[in-house]
């Protein structure tokens, strides 16, 4: 796919997620971005990264859904919301987030991210052929609306990594296991399906966001932050530099060296200045050193996941989802063989009672 040119950038701030001001600066963005819409079929899709409760700042807030969902209808498109959990249902991420309310309400449509397409790559990374739960060419526009939250493996989880999405539930695992911990392969492999998937729009929510170890059990910040752009890589790196955070990180570290970010217009609209963004623990652990030296480090230095027996409810979710098989469930809660942990950190990541920390 060509780069463009040039990607508009259009940022400002909501104080909450009420449907009057996000519509009004949602139709302000489109008319600057100049994107001109109707009767189309869109897919919205979200982070749904688990079904966790709205206030929780794990995914893609109902209200935010919700006013971007109001601006395509009243175009006269055809709707429909879906992601790809990490093991739950669609269907039932969709109810235990409130988005499923949203759904019901406005006559959308679900996309339950249960299909089998076979994607050739976009030449980024190494590997020749993805197989996505949904296929971005069956929509005339896939609109791209992640949260606003750091990711204790790549630092920060916002357009580029939302459409990891795509990859049906357990086998994002799989792709975890396939990169292991090298932070760079992984970025290679997002781009990669970022590419392919294409998004027309990315409509960032950092309204209520999330620092320190994200993407579930970080700290929940109110930024009022709120960004559209025709750009998810320069949107991406338009982030880094607003939030004061240690640019370039490995997604757009690869963007600039493969030329994937083209010179981006910005209409700041009173975007908040934010000085104390946490960045993960895991973060500290790049070392300017050559490459079996690193890995090495790596191995005996990087953060380890650990459980917490008192907060643990042998629910098995973390089982389900370590690409490694790593980690059992036992009368005391998780155990770790971290000769086999690649420290991805997908059990933290996905425990929903928050018994795994790094």
């Amino acid at each position: 796919m060509p780069v463009p040119d040039r990607a508009g950038i259009v940022a400002g701030t909501c104080a909450a997620y009420e449907a009057a001001p996000l519509k009004e600066f949602f139709s302000g963005a489109l008319t600057r971005l100049g994107f001109s819409l109707s009767r189309c079929k869109v897919l919205l899709k979200p982070n749904l990264l688990s079904g966790r409760s709205p206030e929780k700042a794990t995914n893609t807030h109902p209200g935010f859904v919700a006013a971007l969902a109001e601006i395509f209808l009243e175009e006269g498109c055809t709707v429909f919301v879906g992601d790809s959990p990490g093991y739950e249902s669609t269907e039932k991420a969709l109810e235990k987030s409130s988005i499923m309310e949203v759904v019901r309400k406005l006559g959308l449509e679900v996309a339950p991210f249960r299909k089998r397409v076979a994607k050739g790559n976009a030449g980024i990374s190494p590997y020749r052929e993805f197989v996505f739960g949904e296929d971005p060419l069956d929509y005339d526009l896939v609109v791209n609306v992640p949260k606003l939250k750091t990711h204790v493996m790549m630092g920060l989880t916002a357009g580029v990594k939302n459409t990891f999405g795509f990859i049906p539930s357990l086998e994002k695992a799989q792709w975890h296991l396939r990169c292991g911990t090298d932070k760079q392969l992984f970025a290679a492999l997002l781009a990669d399906i970022h590419t392919v998937v294409n998004p027309g729009l990315t409509v960032l929510d950092g309204i209520l966001a999330m620092d320190g170890d994200g993407p579930s059990h970080g700290r929940v910040r109110h930024l009022g932050f709120v960004a559209m752009s025709d750009n998810a890589f320069s949107l991406d790196a338009f982030l880094e530099k607003a939030l004061s955070l240690p640019f370039p990180l490995p997604i757009s570290a690869l963007a600039r060296e493969k030329g994937l970010l083209p010179e981006a217009a910005v209409t700041d609209l009173g975007a908040p200045e934010v000085g104390d963004f946490r960045m993960p623990a895991t973060m500290e652990v790049d070392w300017n050193l050559p490459p079996l030296l690193r890995e090495t480090a790596r191995h005996l230095f990087t953060r380890k996941p650990k459980g917490d027996s008192r907060k643990c409810t042998a629910c098995g979710a973390c089982m389900k989802v370590c690409p490694a098989a790593a980690l059992r469930v036992g009368e005391k809660g998780v155990s770790f063989d971290y000769g086999k942990c690649i420290r991805c950190y997908c059990c933290q990541e996905m425990c929903p009672a928050g018994a795994i920390t790094v």
